[in-house]
Protein backbone atom coordinates (compact mmCIF):
# COMPACT_ATOMS: atom_id res chain seq x y z
CA UNK A 1 0.00 0.00 0.00
CA UNK A 2 1.08 3.54 -0.55
CA UNK A 3 -0.27 6.83 -0.12
CA UNK A 4 -1.25 9.89 -2.59
CA UNK A 5 -0.96 12.86 -0.27
CA UNK A 6 1.96 11.82 2.82
CA UNK A 7 1.89 15.36 3.67
CA UNK A 8 -1.69 14.73 5.97
CA UNK A 9 0.06 12.95 8.41
CA UNK A 10 0.49 15.68 10.43
CA UNK A 11 -3.54 15.18 11.30
CA UNK A 12 -2.24 12.60 13.34
CA UNK A 13 -2.16 15.53 16.08
CA UNK A 14 -5.72 15.32 16.27
CA UNK A 15 -6.38 11.58 17.66
CA UNK A 16 -3.00 12.94 19.71
CA UNK A 17 -5.14 15.19 21.46
CA UNK A 18 -8.17 13.14 22.10
CA UNK A 19 -6.20 10.57 23.81
CA UNK A 20 -4.51 13.02 25.91
CA UNK A 21 -7.47 14.49 26.91
CA UNK A 22 -8.88 11.17 27.97
CA UNK A 23 -6.17 11.41 30.52
CA UNK A 24 -7.18 14.66 32.18
CA UNK A 25 -11.72 13.64 31.83
CA UNK A 26 -13.37 14.51 35.14
CA UNK A 27 -13.09 10.54 37.40
CA UNK A 28 -15.79 9.28 39.41
CA UNK A 29 -15.34 7.21 42.79
CA UNK A 30 -17.36 3.64 42.37
CA UNK A 31 -19.28 3.19 45.53
CA UNK A 32 -21.95 0.73 46.62
CA UNK A 33 -25.19 1.88 46.54
CA UNK A 34 -27.47 0.05 49.02
CA UNK A 35 -30.51 0.14 46.90
CA UNK A 36 -32.77 -2.33 44.70
CA UNK A 37 -33.67 0.34 42.08
CA UNK A 38 -29.64 -0.34 40.66
CA UNK A 39 -29.85 -3.62 41.51
CA UNK A 40 -30.09 -5.34 37.95
CA UNK A 41 -27.54 -2.84 36.55
CA UNK A 42 -25.39 -3.67 39.50
CA UNK A 43 -25.69 -7.33 38.66
CA UNK A 44 -25.01 -6.73 34.88
CA UNK A 45 -22.04 -5.22 35.98
CA UNK A 46 -20.90 -7.99 38.52
CA UNK A 47 -21.03 -11.20 35.89
CA UNK A 48 -19.22 -8.75 32.99
CA UNK A 49 -15.56 -9.95 32.62
CA UNK A 50 -12.85 -8.20 34.29
CA UNK A 51 -11.39 -7.38 31.51
CA UNK A 52 -14.46 -6.96 29.62
CA UNK A 53 -15.85 -4.17 32.13
CA UNK A 54 -12.77 -1.35 31.31
CA UNK A 55 -13.94 -1.79 27.20
CA UNK A 56 -18.00 -1.60 28.22
CA UNK A 57 -17.25 1.75 30.26
CA UNK A 58 -14.94 3.43 27.87
CA UNK A 59 -16.68 1.52 23.95
CA UNK A 60 -17.36 5.23 23.36
CA UNK A 61 -13.89 6.61 23.55
CA UNK A 62 -12.48 3.65 21.23
CA UNK A 63 -15.22 4.27 18.64
CA UNK A 64 -13.95 8.09 18.43
CA UNK A 65 -10.26 7.16 18.08
CA UNK A 66 -11.51 4.55 15.64
CA UNK A 67 -13.14 7.27 13.52
CA UNK A 68 -10.59 9.97 13.82
CA UNK A 69 -7.77 7.20 13.03
CA UNK A 70 -10.16 6.12 9.61
CA UNK A 71 -10.30 10.16 8.76
CA UNK A 72 -6.53 10.74 8.94
CA UNK A 73 -6.10 7.41 6.92
CA UNK A 74 -8.67 8.76 4.05
CA UNK A 75 -6.83 11.99 3.79
CA UNK A 76 -3.31 10.44 3.29
CA UNK A 77 -4.94 8.88 0.06
CA UNK A 78 -4.14 5.10 0.70
CA UNK A 79 -3.38 3.28 -2.85
CA UNK A 80 -2.72 -0.13 -3.57
CA UNK A 81 0.19 -0.83 -5.50
CA UNK A 82 -0.18 -4.36 -6.20
CA UNK A 83 -2.80 -5.43 -8.57
CA UNK A 84 -3.98 -8.99 -8.36
CA UNK A 85 -5.00 -8.38 -11.94
CA UNK A 86 -1.42 -7.90 -13.60
CA UNK A 87 -0.16 -8.97 -17.13
CA UNK A 88 3.08 -10.70 -17.35
CA UNK A 89 4.88 -7.47 -19.36
CA UNK A 90 5.15 -4.50 -17.39
CA UNK A 91 5.97 -0.97 -19.65
CA UNK A 92 6.95 2.02 -18.04
CA UNK A 93 6.97 5.55 -19.40
CA UNK A 94 8.83 7.53 -17.34
CA UNK A 95 8.87 11.76 -18.17
CA UNK A 96 12.23 13.00 -17.89
CA UNK A 97 11.44 16.49 -18.98
CA UNK A 98 12.40 19.65 -16.59
CA UNK A 99 9.30 19.81 -14.63
CA UNK A 100 9.89 16.42 -12.98
CA UNK A 101 12.27 18.96 -10.57
CA UNK A 102 8.93 20.16 -9.40
CA UNK A 103 8.83 19.79 -5.22
CA UNK A 104 6.16 18.67 -3.47
CA UNK A 105 7.20 19.00 0.45
CA UNK A 106 10.49 19.57 -0.46
CA UNK A 107 11.06 16.24 -2.65
CA UNK A 108 11.61 16.13 -6.22
CA UNK A 109 8.58 14.76 -8.23
CA UNK A 110 10.92 12.73 -10.43
CA UNK A 111 12.09 11.21 -6.97
CA UNK A 112 8.83 10.26 -5.20
CA UNK A 113 8.15 8.62 -9.25
CA UNK A 114 11.17 6.39 -8.95
CA UNK A 115 10.27 4.95 -5.76
CA UNK A 116 7.09 4.04 -7.15
CA UNK A 117 8.59 2.86 -10.27
CA UNK A 118 10.80 0.76 -8.22
CA UNK A 119 7.73 -0.57 -5.63
CA UNK A 120 5.82 -1.14 -8.71
CA UNK A 121 8.80 -3.78 -10.34
CA UNK A 122 9.26 -5.53 -7.45
CA UNK A 123 5.49 -6.47 -7.01
CA UNK A 124 5.59 -7.18 -10.93
CA UNK A 125 8.61 -10.37 -9.96
CA UNK A 126 7.69 -13.28 -12.50
CA UNK A 127 7.01 -10.16 -15.43
CA UNK A 128 8.78 -8.78 -18.34
CA UNK A 129 9.55 -5.29 -18.20
CA UNK A 130 10.39 -2.38 -20.35
CA UNK A 131 11.24 1.13 -19.46
CA UNK A 132 10.77 3.93 -22.02
CA UNK A 133 11.88 7.17 -21.65
CA UNK A 134 9.48 10.30 -22.56
CA UNK A 135 12.09 13.07 -23.70
CA UNK A 136 11.86 15.12 -26.87
CA UNK A 137 11.93 11.90 -28.99
CA UNK A 138 10.87 8.44 -26.98
CA UNK A 139 13.43 6.25 -26.22
CA UNK A 140 13.50 2.40 -25.27
CA UNK A 141 15.85 1.71 -22.48
CA UNK A 142 15.11 -1.81 -21.50
CA UNK A 143 12.81 -3.99 -23.89
CA UNK A 144 11.40 -7.05 -22.41
CA UNK A 145 13.58 -7.84 -19.36
CA UNK A 146 13.25 -10.75 -17.12
CA UNK A 147 15.10 -9.47 -14.53
CA UNK A 148 13.75 -7.16 -11.92
CA UNK A 149 16.92 -6.19 -11.07
CA UNK A 150 18.34 -4.65 -14.06
CA UNK A 151 15.08 -3.41 -14.22
CA UNK A 152 15.47 -1.23 -11.07
CA UNK A 153 18.79 0.04 -12.06
CA UNK A 154 17.86 1.29 -15.27
CA UNK A 155 15.51 3.39 -13.41
CA UNK A 156 17.76 4.17 -10.50
CA UNK A 157 19.86 5.46 -13.55
CA UNK A 158 17.49 7.52 -15.34
CA UNK A 159 18.28 10.81 -16.09
CA UNK A 160 16.42 14.00 -16.45
CA UNK A 161 16.57 14.92 -20.23
CA UNK A 162 15.10 18.49 -19.57
CA UNK A 163 13.20 18.92 -22.70
CA UNK A 164 9.55 19.06 -23.34
CA UNK A 165 8.32 15.69 -23.62
CA UNK A 166 5.99 13.67 -26.67
CA UNK A 167 4.13 11.74 -23.74
CA UNK A 168 1.65 10.61 -26.92
CA UNK A 169 4.50 9.36 -29.00
CA UNK A 170 5.78 7.23 -26.03
CA UNK A 171 2.50 5.96 -25.46
CA UNK A 172 2.15 4.98 -28.65
CA UNK A 173 5.63 3.35 -28.91
CA UNK A 174 4.50 1.74 -25.70
CA UNK A 175 1.49 0.25 -27.56
CA UNK A 176 3.64 -0.99 -30.37
CA UNK A 177 5.89 -2.79 -27.81
CA UNK A 178 3.22 -4.81 -25.95
CA UNK A 179 2.99 -6.28 -29.63
CA UNK A 180 -0.23 -6.97 -29.60
CA UNK A 181 -0.39 -9.18 -26.11
CA UNK A 182 -1.84 -8.28 -22.59
CA UNK A 183 0.47 -5.40 -21.22
CA UNK A 184 0.37 -2.83 -18.12
CA UNK A 185 1.36 0.46 -19.41
CA UNK A 186 2.66 3.02 -16.55
CA UNK A 187 2.62 6.43 -16.97
CA UNK A 188 4.52 9.08 -14.70
CA UNK A 189 4.50 12.48 -15.73
CA UNK A 190 3.41 15.56 -14.21
CA UNK A 191 0.06 15.49 -15.57
CA UNK A 192 -1.64 14.72 -18.73
CA UNK A 193 -5.14 15.03 -20.81
CA UNK A 194 -6.80 12.23 -21.80
CA UNK A 195 -8.32 13.88 -25.08
CA UNK A 196 -4.67 14.36 -25.91
CA UNK A 197 -3.34 10.76 -25.55
CA UNK A 198 -3.73 7.77 -28.49
CA UNK A 199 -6.00 5.32 -27.61
CA UNK A 200 -5.47 2.10 -25.70
CA UNK A 201 -4.78 -1.12 -27.65
CA UNK A 202 -6.75 -4.54 -27.61
CA UNK A 203 -5.24 -6.02 -23.99
CA UNK A 204 -3.17 -2.89 -23.22
CA UNK A 205 -3.98 -0.57 -20.02
CA UNK A 206 -2.51 2.95 -19.53
CA UNK A 207 -2.28 3.75 -15.69
CA UNK A 208 -1.39 7.58 -15.85
CA UNK A 209 0.31 8.69 -12.46
CA UNK A 210 0.84 12.33 -12.32
CA UNK A 211 1.50 14.96 -9.30
CA UNK A 212 -1.01 15.72 -6.78
CA UNK A 213 -0.57 19.47 -5.85
CA UNK A 214 0.50 22.06 -8.13
CA UNK A 215 3.70 23.82 -6.39
CA UNK A 216 4.00 27.45 -6.17
CA UNK A 217 6.09 28.85 -8.96
CA UNK A 218 8.37 32.36 -10.13
CA UNK A 219 9.26 32.02 -13.02
CA UNK A 220 11.80 33.36 -15.59
CA UNK A 221 9.87 33.37 -19.24
CA UNK A 222 12.64 35.99 -21.12
CA UNK A 223 16.16 36.84 -20.84
CA UNK A 224 17.80 38.77 -23.19
CA UNK A 225 21.14 40.83 -23.52
CA UNK A 226 21.45 44.62 -25.52
CA UNK A 227 24.78 45.74 -26.76
CA UNK A 228 25.33 49.47 -26.34
CA UNK A 229 28.07 51.75 -27.08
CA UNK A 230 30.21 51.07 -24.65
CA UNK A 231 28.24 48.74 -22.07
CA UNK A 232 25.84 46.08 -22.25
CA UNK A 233 21.82 46.01 -20.98
CA UNK A 234 20.29 43.02 -19.90
CA UNK A 235 15.92 42.40 -19.95
CA UNK A 236 14.35 39.85 -18.01
CA UNK A 237 10.49 39.00 -17.83
CA UNK A 238 9.40 37.34 -14.51
CA UNK A 239 5.87 35.54 -13.39
CA UNK A 240 4.13 34.92 -10.74
CA UNK A 241 1.88 32.10 -10.69
CA UNK A 242 2.19 31.51 -7.07
CA UNK A 243 -1.20 31.78 -4.88
CA UNK A 244 0.34 34.68 -3.09
CA UNK A 245 2.74 38.19 -3.22
CA UNK A 246 6.65 36.94 -4.03
CA UNK A 247 9.93 38.79 -2.87
CA UNK A 248 12.54 37.85 -5.39
CA UNK A 249 16.22 38.70 -5.72
CA UNK A 250 17.89 39.31 -8.70
CA UNK A 251 21.82 38.86 -9.60
CA UNK A 252 24.50 38.40 -12.57
CA UNK A 253 26.75 36.43 -12.99
CA UNK A 254 29.38 36.30 -16.11
CA UNK A 255 30.84 32.93 -18.01
CA UNK A 256 33.28 32.72 -15.29
CA UNK A 257 31.34 33.32 -12.38
CA UNK A 258 32.14 36.57 -11.00
CA UNK A 259 29.24 38.88 -10.17
CA UNK A 260 27.84 41.49 -12.80
CA UNK A 261 25.60 44.52 -12.04
CA UNK A 262 24.27 45.15 -8.83
CA UNK A 263 21.45 42.97 -7.41
CA UNK A 264 17.92 43.48 -7.34
CA UNK A 265 14.60 43.00 -5.16
CA UNK A 266 11.42 43.62 -5.71
CA UNK A 267 8.10 41.71 -4.94
CA UNK A 268 5.77 40.52 -7.49
CA UNK A 269 1.88 40.09 -7.07
CA UNK A 270 0.02 36.69 -7.80
CA UNK A 271 -0.56 36.10 -11.09
CA UNK A 272 1.40 39.20 -11.95
CA UNK A 273 4.34 39.60 -14.90
CA UNK A 274 7.28 42.44 -14.23
CA UNK A 275 9.99 43.34 -16.38
CA UNK A 276 13.53 43.48 -14.41
CA UNK A 277 16.09 45.84 -16.22
CA UNK A 278 20.00 45.95 -15.80
CA UNK A 279 22.17 48.34 -16.86
CA UNK A 280 25.57 50.00 -18.10
CA UNK A 281 27.17 46.39 -17.58
CA UNK A 282 30.89 45.50 -18.67
CA UNK A 283 31.00 43.92 -22.39
CA UNK A 284 30.93 40.42 -21.22
CA UNK A 285 30.25 37.61 -23.69
CA UNK A 286 27.76 35.77 -21.19
CA UNK A 287 25.28 35.96 -18.25
CA UNK A 288 23.67 34.07 -16.00
CA UNK A 289 20.47 35.18 -14.46
CA UNK A 290 19.98 33.94 -10.84
CA UNK A 291 16.54 34.38 -8.85
CA UNK A 292 16.05 33.61 -5.23
CA UNK A 293 12.13 32.97 -4.27
CA UNK A 294 10.64 30.84 -2.18
CA UNK A 295 8.86 28.56 -4.56
CA UNK A 296 8.13 24.12 -5.38
CA UNK A 297 10.01 24.65 -8.48
CA UNK A 298 13.79 25.70 -8.77
CA UNK A 299 14.92 24.55 -12.54
CA UNK A 300 13.11 27.83 -13.99
CA UNK A 301 14.88 29.87 -11.83
CA UNK A 302 18.51 30.45 -13.20
CA UNK A 303 19.00 31.50 -17.38
CA UNK A 304 21.45 32.17 -19.33
CA UNK A 305 21.86 34.18 -22.28
CA UNK A 306 25.22 35.25 -24.90
CA UNK A 307 25.42 38.41 -26.37
CA UNK A 308 24.84 38.96 -29.79
CA UNK A 309 24.81 34.56 -30.29
CA UNK A 310 22.69 33.59 -33.47
CA UNK A 311 21.89 37.25 -34.86
CA UNK A 312 22.71 37.51 -38.31
CA UNK A 313 24.10 40.56 -39.27
CA UNK A 314 23.19 43.06 -42.07
CA UNK A 315 24.32 42.44 -45.66
CA UNK A 316 25.02 45.48 -47.76
CA UNK A 317 26.00 44.33 -51.43
CA UNK A 318 27.31 46.92 -54.30
CA UNK A 319 24.26 47.56 -57.04
CA UNK A 320 26.99 47.18 -59.33
CA UNK A 321 27.79 43.58 -59.09
CA UNK A 322 26.87 40.84 -60.96
CA UNK A 323 23.44 39.60 -60.95
CA UNK A 324 24.55 35.82 -60.15
CA UNK A 325 25.87 37.75 -56.57
CA UNK A 326 23.04 39.20 -55.54
CA UNK A 327 21.09 36.55 -56.66
CA UNK A 328 23.05 33.90 -54.38
CA UNK A 329 22.97 36.22 -51.85
CA UNK A 330 19.24 36.63 -51.49
CA UNK A 331 19.51 32.61 -51.88
CA UNK A 332 21.29 32.61 -48.33
CA UNK A 333 18.53 33.98 -46.38
CA UNK A 334 20.57 36.70 -45.23
CA UNK A 335 18.71 40.45 -45.41
CA UNK A 336 20.62 42.00 -48.47
CA UNK A 337 20.15 45.61 -48.95
CA UNK A 338 22.21 47.41 -52.40
CA UNK A 339 23.98 50.05 -51.84
CA UNK A 340 25.68 52.22 -54.60
CA UNK A 341 29.82 52.84 -55.21
CA UNK A 342 29.42 56.73 -53.85
CA UNK A 343 27.62 55.65 -50.12
CA UNK A 344 30.17 53.32 -48.97
CA UNK A 345 31.18 55.62 -46.80
CA UNK A 346 27.94 55.95 -45.28
CA UNK A 347 27.63 51.66 -44.12
CA UNK A 348 27.23 50.58 -41.02
CA UNK A 349 30.87 49.52 -39.55
CA UNK A 350 29.03 45.94 -37.78
CA UNK A 351 27.85 45.38 -41.56
CA UNK A 352 28.70 42.84 -44.03
CA UNK A 353 29.72 44.35 -47.01
CA UNK A 354 30.11 42.42 -50.71
CA UNK A 355 31.82 44.57 -52.82
CA UNK A 356 33.65 45.19 -56.29
CA UNK A 357 35.82 48.43 -55.05
CA UNK A 358 39.17 47.43 -53.86
CA UNK A 359 39.42 50.48 -51.97
CA UNK A 360 36.20 49.77 -50.23
CA UNK A 361 37.62 46.52 -49.22
CA UNK A 362 40.75 48.29 -48.04
CA UNK A 363 39.30 50.95 -46.09
CA UNK A 364 36.65 48.67 -43.79
CA UNK A 365 38.13 46.56 -40.92
CA UNK A 366 36.53 42.82 -41.26
CA UNK A 367 33.47 41.51 -42.55
CA UNK A 368 33.87 42.76 -46.02
CA UNK A 369 34.35 40.24 -49.48
CA UNK A 370 35.88 41.55 -52.80
CA UNK A 371 35.19 40.05 -56.28
CA UNK A 372 37.87 41.14 -58.30
CA UNK A 373 40.57 44.25 -58.14
CA UNK A 374 42.23 46.58 -59.86
CA UNK A 375 44.92 45.87 -61.97
CA UNK A 376 45.84 43.48 -64.95
CA UNK A 377 44.30 40.30 -65.30
CA UNK A 378 46.01 37.36 -65.99
CA UNK A 379 44.09 35.12 -68.39
CA UNK A 380 45.79 32.00 -67.89
CA UNK A 381 42.37 29.26 -68.13
CA UNK A 382 42.61 27.22 -64.66
CA UNK A 383 40.70 24.78 -62.86
CA UNK A 384 40.73 25.08 -58.92
CA UNK A 385 40.08 22.43 -56.29
CA UNK A 386 38.43 24.11 -53.56
CA UNK A 387 40.41 23.52 -50.07
CA UNK A 388 39.20 21.57 -47.09
CA UNK A 389 39.04 24.74 -45.14
CA UNK A 390 35.99 25.96 -43.26
CA UNK A 391 34.30 28.09 -45.45
CA UNK A 392 34.00 25.24 -47.98
CA UNK A 393 32.60 22.85 -45.28
CA UNK A 394 28.95 23.10 -46.81
CA UNK A 395 30.53 23.24 -50.38
CA UNK A 396 30.97 20.46 -52.57
CA UNK A 397 34.05 19.34 -53.37
CA UNK A 398 34.13 20.02 -57.26
CA UNK A 399 37.14 21.89 -59.58
CA UNK A 400 36.42 25.49 -60.62
CA UNK A 401 37.11 26.87 -63.50
CA UNK A 402 38.24 30.71 -64.12
CA UNK A 403 39.44 31.71 -67.64
CA UNK A 404 41.57 34.15 -65.43
CA UNK A 405 42.77 35.57 -62.00
CA UNK A 406 43.87 39.05 -60.82
CA UNK A 407 47.38 39.34 -58.99
CA UNK A 408 47.00 38.09 -55.45
CA UNK A 409 47.35 40.57 -51.95
CA UNK A 410 50.91 40.02 -50.39
CA UNK A 411 49.85 40.45 -46.88
CA UNK A 412 46.97 37.51 -47.33
CA UNK A 413 46.58 33.77 -46.92
CA UNK A 414 45.05 31.79 -49.49
CA UNK A 415 42.36 29.78 -48.91
CA UNK A 416 41.49 27.91 -52.46
CA UNK A 417 44.41 27.98 -55.11
CA UNK A 418 48.16 27.98 -55.74
CA UNK A 419 50.09 30.16 -53.68
CA UNK A 420 51.63 31.97 -56.54
CA UNK A 421 47.63 32.75 -58.07
CA UNK A 422 45.31 31.91 -55.46
CA UNK A 423 41.37 32.07 -56.23
CA UNK A 424 40.50 33.08 -52.83
CA UNK A 425 42.24 34.89 -50.16
CA UNK A 426 41.76 36.07 -46.40
CA UNK A 427 43.38 38.97 -44.53
CA UNK A 428 44.04 38.32 -40.69
CA UNK A 429 40.58 40.72 -39.77
CA UNK A 430 39.07 38.11 -41.69
CA UNK A 431 38.01 40.09 -44.77
CA UNK A 432 38.03 37.40 -48.18
CA UNK A 433 38.91 38.53 -51.22
CA UNK A 434 37.69 36.20 -54.21
CA UNK A 435 40.26 37.17 -57.39
CA UNK A 436 37.98 36.98 -60.56
CA UNK A 437 34.95 38.62 -61.34
CA UNK A 438 31.87 36.29 -61.38
CA UNK A 439 31.85 36.61 -65.15
CA UNK A 440 35.16 34.78 -65.13
CA UNK A 441 34.60 31.85 -63.50
CA UNK A 442 31.71 29.09 -63.31
CA UNK A 443 31.32 29.43 -59.80
CA UNK A 444 28.17 31.48 -59.51
CA UNK A 445 26.15 28.64 -61.58
CA UNK A 446 26.93 25.80 -58.95
CA UNK A 447 25.20 25.09 -56.03
CA UNK A 448 28.53 25.54 -53.48
CA UNK A 449 28.64 29.20 -54.62
CA UNK A 450 25.70 30.32 -52.41
CA UNK A 451 26.37 27.92 -49.73
CA UNK A 452 29.93 29.50 -49.96
CA UNK A 453 28.53 32.95 -49.32
CA UNK A 454 26.17 31.63 -46.35
CA UNK A 455 29.72 30.26 -44.38
CA UNK A 456 31.11 33.40 -44.98
CA UNK A 457 27.77 35.41 -43.58
CA UNK A 458 27.38 33.05 -40.70
CA UNK A 459 30.84 33.25 -39.37
CA UNK A 460 31.21 36.86 -39.53
CA UNK A 461 27.27 37.28 -37.83
CA UNK A 462 28.89 34.87 -35.00
CA UNK A 463 32.34 36.11 -34.61
CA UNK A 464 32.07 38.49 -32.02
CA UNK A 465 29.50 36.45 -30.17
CA UNK A 466 28.80 33.66 -28.84
CA UNK A 467 27.36 30.02 -31.28
CA UNK A 468 23.72 30.75 -30.37
CA UNK A 469 20.60 29.74 -27.92
CA UNK A 470 19.95 26.41 -27.73
CA UNK A 471 17.55 23.90 -26.55
CA UNK A 472 18.32 20.91 -24.33
CA UNK A 473 19.52 18.39 -27.22
CA UNK A 474 19.31 20.71 -30.02
CA UNK A 475 21.32 19.47 -33.06
CA UNK A 476 22.20 22.21 -34.91
CA UNK A 477 25.29 23.28 -37.66
CA UNK A 478 27.36 26.17 -36.57
CA UNK A 479 30.27 27.89 -38.70
CA UNK A 480 33.23 25.86 -38.13
CA UNK A 481 36.77 27.26 -36.65
CA UNK A 482 39.45 28.45 -38.79
CA UNK A 483 41.14 24.64 -37.85
CA UNK A 484 37.36 22.86 -38.27
CA UNK A 485 36.09 20.91 -35.55
CA UNK A 486 35.09 22.44 -32.19
CA UNK A 487 36.16 20.83 -28.65
CA UNK A 488 32.59 21.51 -26.27
CA UNK A 489 33.48 22.34 -22.79
CA UNK A 490 31.43 23.53 -19.47
CA UNK A 491 31.63 27.17 -18.18
CA UNK A 492 33.66 25.34 -15.81
CA UNK A 493 36.40 23.96 -18.21
CA UNK A 494 35.32 19.86 -18.13
CA UNK A 495 36.12 18.52 -21.11
CA UNK A 496 32.32 17.27 -22.55
CA UNK A 497 32.67 16.50 -26.93
CA UNK A 498 33.95 17.19 -29.93
CA UNK A 499 32.72 16.98 -33.45
CA UNK A 500 34.23 17.54 -37.05
CA UNK A 501 33.71 20.87 -39.24
CA UNK A 502 30.83 19.09 -41.18
CA UNK A 503 28.86 17.58 -38.05
CA UNK A 504 26.33 19.17 -36.15
CA UNK A 505 26.50 20.36 -32.42
CA UNK A 506 24.64 19.18 -30.12
CA UNK A 507 23.61 21.28 -27.04
CA UNK A 508 24.24 19.38 -24.52
CA UNK A 509 20.55 18.21 -22.19
CA UNK A 510 21.37 20.57 -18.70
CA UNK A 511 20.85 24.30 -19.46
CA UNK A 512 23.62 26.45 -18.69
CA UNK A 513 26.56 28.32 -20.28
CA UNK A 514 29.33 26.01 -22.31
CA UNK A 515 32.19 26.97 -24.32
CA UNK A 516 33.32 25.81 -27.63
CA UNK A 517 36.96 25.86 -28.27
CA UNK A 518 39.03 25.25 -31.15
CA UNK A 519 42.82 26.58 -30.94
CA UNK A 520 42.73 30.11 -29.87
CA UNK A 521 39.13 30.34 -30.99
CA UNK A 522 36.41 30.50 -27.85
CA UNK A 523 32.58 30.96 -28.29
CA UNK A 524 29.51 30.85 -25.60
CA UNK A 525 26.32 28.69 -26.19
CA UNK A 526 23.57 28.92 -24.31
CA UNK A 527 21.30 26.03 -23.43
CA UNK A 528 17.69 27.03 -22.16
CA UNK A 529 14.85 25.63 -20.98
CA UNK A 530 11.75 24.96 -23.71
CA UNK A 531 8.75 27.42 -23.11
CA UNK A 532 6.83 24.75 -22.16
CA UNK A 533 8.58 23.63 -19.54
CA UNK A 534 8.51 26.98 -17.90
CA UNK A 535 5.42 26.20 -16.20
CA UNK A 536 4.27 23.47 -13.78
CA UNK A 537 1.31 21.88 -13.67
CA UNK A 538 -0.32 18.83 -11.85
CA UNK A 539 -3.83 16.80 -12.65
CA UNK A 540 -5.62 13.78 -11.74
CA UNK A 541 -4.16 10.31 -12.21
CA UNK A 542 -6.19 8.09 -14.73
CA UNK A 543 -6.45 4.82 -16.72
CA UNK A 544 -7.48 4.28 -19.91
CA UNK A 545 -8.15 1.14 -21.62
CA UNK A 546 -9.81 -2.54 -20.13
CA UNK A 547 -10.12 -1.70 -16.81
CA UNK A 548 -10.99 2.00 -17.34
CA UNK A 549 -15.37 1.67 -17.93
CA UNK A 550 -16.87 1.26 -21.44
CA UNK A 551 -12.85 2.33 -22.54
CA UNK A 552 -13.29 5.49 -20.97
CA UNK A 553 -10.37 7.26 -17.83
CA UNK A 554 -11.35 6.57 -14.64
CA UNK A 555 -9.19 7.13 -10.89
CA UNK A 556 -6.26 5.03 -10.91
CA UNK A 557 -5.71 3.10 -7.49
CA UNK A 558 -8.08 4.82 -5.36
CA UNK A 559 -11.35 3.73 -5.49
CA UNK A 560 -10.42 -0.09 -3.98
CA UNK A 561 -8.76 1.60 -1.26
CA UNK A 562 -11.47 4.71 -0.28
CA UNK A 563 -14.93 2.77 -0.58
CA UNK A 564 -14.38 0.00 1.74
CA UNK A 565 -12.42 2.44 4.08
CA UNK A 566 -15.25 5.07 3.75
CA UNK A 567 -18.00 2.35 4.55
CA UNK A 568 -16.03 1.22 7.82
CA UNK A 569 -16.17 4.71 8.76
CA UNK A 570 -19.82 5.21 8.48
CA UNK A 571 -20.37 1.95 10.53
CA UNK A 572 -17.72 2.98 13.41
CA UNK A 573 -19.80 6.65 13.34
CA UNK A 574 -23.45 4.52 13.85
CA UNK A 575 -22.25 2.46 16.47
CA UNK A 576 -20.88 5.57 18.54
CA UNK A 577 -24.16 7.43 17.84
CA UNK A 578 -25.92 4.04 19.29
CA UNK A 579 -23.66 4.09 21.91
CA UNK A 580 -23.95 7.56 23.39
CA UNK A 581 -27.69 7.69 22.69
CA UNK A 582 -27.93 4.82 25.15
CA UNK A 583 -25.61 5.13 27.71
CA UNK A 584 -24.39 9.01 27.57
CA UNK A 585 -20.93 9.89 27.64
CA UNK A 586 -18.09 7.74 28.74
CA UNK A 587 -15.52 10.60 30.21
Amino acid sequence: MGFGSISMIWTLAIPAIVFLYYFFRKKHEERTVPSVLFWEQSRKHTESSPFVNPLYRNALFYLQMGTLLLFVLLLMKPVLTGSGNRSEHLIIVADVSATMLAEEDGEPLMERHKARMESLIRDSKGARFTIIRAGAAPDVLLQGSGQSDEAIRTIHDLKLTYAHQDLAAAMALAGTVAGGEQADVHVFTDSADPEELPAAGPGVVYSIHTASALPENVSVVQFGIALEENSLSAIAVVTNDSPTDKKVMFSLQDGKGSAVGQPHELTIGLGEAERVVFEDLPAVRALELNMKTDDGYPADNTIHAVSGGGEELPVFAEAGLHELVHQALLATGADVTAYGRDEAGQLPEEAIVVTGSEKTFLERRGRTVLFGREGQVNENPVFIKLSEDPLFTFAQDEDIYASGLYPPFADMETVAGPEQSPLIQRAGDGRIAILADPSMTDWPLRPSFPLFLWSVIDGYSREQAGAGTFLPGESRAITPSLVGGWQLYTAEGEYLSEFGSSEALTAPDEPGLYVLRSGKEERYLAVILPEEERAVSAGPSFTMGEKGEHGKSESAGTLPVAVPLILLLLFLILAEWEVQRHHGLSY
